[in-house]
């Protein structure tokens, strides 16, 4: 699956979450409109009072209906919104005062509600302040009429505020959630990408610095044979040229993604070449007897292109167990310090539980890998 592809999927899933996210607000403001209207059949009101809790009922729904679905992606314009809810508010006030049914706190705390929760920075006064919006009316309405039981509307306006407050700042919390999930997601997928970037340019430098070397060292004998022995200076030519040639195609192999590397046949070139310097090479053990063949391949590219490259190594010792492999080259630096490209390596052993070390001790350079 391409890039665009999957972020295209990914935008997609995102987009489902948001409309079952708004959905589901909706849904809750049908629910406490329903519950408004089913109170207000088994209450007996006068006519006035009975149209005026209609009304608020319908104001209200309209209004927190209007508000939760615009919660999040599609803001509504402010003065829509403002007026909106100054409008509900009123229905409210209307209702307390011809002493409707409290009913209608459903509704108008859900808009409210909905609206306090939004804002995270100004939470606690919008609270307050929706607090006293839906009291107020209650308050104004028990002091012209004191003989009516007020309670009854101070309990549904409570639970009505407190419950509309707590399910809009948990649908608010569980969308937050859902978005940093997908914005983790995001993230490994990047530090995925940049990963296998990091080991297409590691195995790219493996191949092309390796081979370039060798390229130059063969050259160089080419070059000091060509007057004393043509045959052979044209001899390390050919050779060159067939490295270029292999160097070619495991560049192929590594854009197509079908490079191995065989411990074997990195052991002769590297015999070959340290021949080919000038350097004696004992190697102990035998490369069929050990597993993970590619990393220990690998290694011994990496190991053997250093040794040409930082050393004036006369001597190197190759020995060969089941899951070890030790390097051990003489004409080191006495300054010398573990090479880039073995610390990658090193994180590739790290992942599958091995260890890759160096040490340098009196004109000694030892490379040691170990697996499980």
């Amino acid at each position: 699956m391409s890039t665009a592809s999957t972020a295209g999927s990914a935008e997609r899933a995102l987009e489902r979450m948001r409309r079952y996210t708004t959905g589901s607000f909706v849904g809750i403001v049908v629910v406490f409109v329903a519950m408004g209207l089913f109170q207000l059949l088994g209450v007996e009101l006068s006519p006035v009072s009975s149209w005026v809790s209609v009304t608020g009922m319908l104001v209200a729904g309209a209004t927190a209906g209007y508000v939760v679905y615009h919660w999040e992606k599609r803001p509504s314009p402010g003065w829509i919104e403002t007026g909106a809810l100054v409008l509900c508010c009123a229905a409210w006030v209307a209702t307390a005062l011809v002493r409707g049914t409290p009913g209608v706190a459903l509704v108008v705390a859900l808009a409210i509600g909905t609206v306090v929760a939004r804002d995270r920075e100004h939470r606690s006064r919008r609270a307050i302040i929706g607090a006293i919006v839906l009291f107020a009316p209650i308050g104004a309405a028990a002091l012209l009429h004191p003989g009516q039981n007020w309670i009854p509307w101070l309990a549904v306006t409570s639970v009505s505020y407190v419950l509309a407050v707590g399910l809009a700042l948990f649908t608010i919390y569980t969308w937050g959630l859902y978005l940093e999930i997908d914005a983790a997601r995001r993230g490994a997928a990047a530090l995925a990408v940049a990963q296998e970037r990091y080991r297409f340019a590691a195995d790219l430098h493996d191949i092309q610095g390796h081979t370039l070397h060798v390229i130059r060292l063969k050259t160089r004998l080419a070059g000091r044979l060509l007057d004393s022995d043509p045959a052979a200076a044209r001899q390390h030519l050919a050779e060159a040229e067939a490295l270029i040639e292999e160097t070619l195609a495991n560049t192929r192999s590594l854009a197509f993604g079908d490079r191995e590397v065989a411990l074997a046949a990195e052991l002769a070139n590297a015999v070959e070449l340290f021949s080919a310097a000038g350097i004696r090479c004992i190697v102990d053990g035998d490369p069929a007897a050990t597993r993970a063949d590619e990393l220990f391949g690998l290694t011994l590219r990496e190991t053997t292109t250093n040794i040409l490259r930082h050393s004036q190594a006369r001597s190197v010792g190759i020995t060969i167990e089941p899951g070890r492999l030790e390097i051990v080259n003489d004409g080191s630096p006495d300054a010398s310090r573990p090479p880039s490209g073995l610390g990658r390596l090193g994180e590739r052993f790290e992942e599958v539980g091995g260890m890759l070390r160096t040490r340098s001790h009196g004109g000694s350079f030892t490379t040691e890998a170990v697996l499980p």
